[in-house]
């Protein structure tokens, strides 16, 4: 039986992104270990029949410390697991446990599912990444991009080695979990406010994602201001969590934009697809450097429209005009535009939208294809 070590940032991000890619290799007749930082998530995985080693890791900034605790625990570990493969998730264990893992002889396999906002602004920080990629891939047996700006990228860049590279649809999604609302059925009927006074059932916008600005929190709380003033019965939700962290819009504003009626926001669930089919379009005016954001393509495969930004990652989601509209990042004009030319659509035309969306993403993005494409790679084709 060939053995298989997955190694992340985080527990909770191999529990909520690559649990069915586990499970379908498990299935597959690999015997799987995982290596990530201790967090509540381990357990879960745990319970679930894996073992799941700890490991020392800063995994959101570069501490000199930490980083070479980090190398000398992956070195033991995969000492003592001795496995035929290793995937790498996110970028210390795709740089730091790949390249020992490659040093070992084990066939490393990377997955760049984005590159966040080291990649966005140039300066020393990006120079070190780039760097720490370059010596980091350099003997990877295949190395998983999630988009072409990414690929293209870190080709021009000589940031991986001679080994094969491709693309991979995001992480995909599973589209029997994530499907549209049965029966997939809307009353509202839409006009501006004012011009028929006809009476209107509510059209929802969702927002869905960490509460950090580069994701398009603000640009979304400013445009739904804007069409608030413009129409009635609508409403904008936002989804996700608020840490504190600098990076997030500032709780006050949150708060403000909730206080004044502007947003409506639902915090956090483990019921994300109820959420959605309450939704009749979703939204996602990200700057951030996505792979393809996962929550586009769950929000696509219930069946629902999609604005988001002509910007690395979220364009891959969506055909302007086809399954929904692209708009200009950090621009909350072209924002403010696409919704309310949302809104104006007929009710046939965003059924429509919403339709295409579903189909999309079943013949690009399904996790089907995603597993596919793993085995190929580890069959050595």
């Amino acid at each position: 039986m060939k053995k298989i070590v997955i190694s992340s940032n985080t527990s909770w991000s191999i529990f909520n992104f690559r649990l069915e890619l586990i499970r379908h290799l498990a299935a597959k007749g690999y015997y799987i270990e995982i290596i990530s930082p201790e967090d509540v998530y381990s357990d879960k995985l745990r319970e679930l029949g894996f073992i799941v080693h700890d490991i020392k890791m800063a995994s959101s900034n570069i501490s000199p410390l930490t980083d070479l605790v980090s190398l000398f625990n992956y070195t033991a570990l995969l000492l003592k697991i001795k496995p035929d493969y290793y995937l790498g998730f996110t970028a210390k264990p795709n740089i730091y446990g790949g390249y020992i893992a490659a040093l070992l002889g084990i066939r490393v396999v990377n997955n760049i599912a984005g590159l966040g906002r080291t990649f966005s602004n140039k300066g020393v920080l990006q120079s070190l990444m780039q760097f720490m990629y370059r010596i980091g891939l350099s003997k990877s047996y295949h190395v998983f991009f999630q988009n072409k700006d990414d690929l293209a990228l870190f080709e021009s860049n000589k940031l991986i080695g001679k080994g094969a590279r491709s693309i991979l649809p995001g992480s995909g999604v599973n589209t029997e979990r994530f499907n549209p609302k049965i029966p997939q059925h809307h009353t509202y009927s839409l006009t501006s406010v004012g011009v028929n006074g006809s009476l209107k059932a509510k059209f929802t916008f969702l927002f869905s994602a960490r509460l950090l600005l580069e994701k398009g929190i603000r640009e979304y709380i400013h445009a739904a201001r804007e069409v608030c003033r413009e129409f009635q019965y609508i409403e904008f939700q936002v989804l996700g969590k608020h840490t504190g962290s600098a990076a997030e819009i500032p709780i006050d504003e949150l708060e403000k934009a909730c206080s004044e009626g502007v947003i409506k926001y639902l915090g956090t669930t483990d019921d994300v697809v109820s959420v959605l089919h309450g939704a009749d379009c979703f939204v996602l005016p990200s700057y951030y450097r996505e792979g393809v954001p996962r929550s586009l393509l769950e929000a696509g495969s219930c069946g629902l429209p999609l604005i988001t930004t002509d910007s690395v990652g979220c364009r891959e989601a969506v055909i302007h005009g086809i399954n929904g509209f692209l708009v200009m990042p950090q621009n909350y004009a072209s924002l403010t535009d696409a919704i309310k030319k949302m809104i104006l659509l007929t009710h046939n035309d965003v059924r429509y939208m919403g339709e295409a969306s579903r189909q999309y993403m079943i013949n690009n993005f399904s996790e089907e294809l995603v597993f596919e494409k793993y085995e190929r790679v580890l069959q050595g084709e």
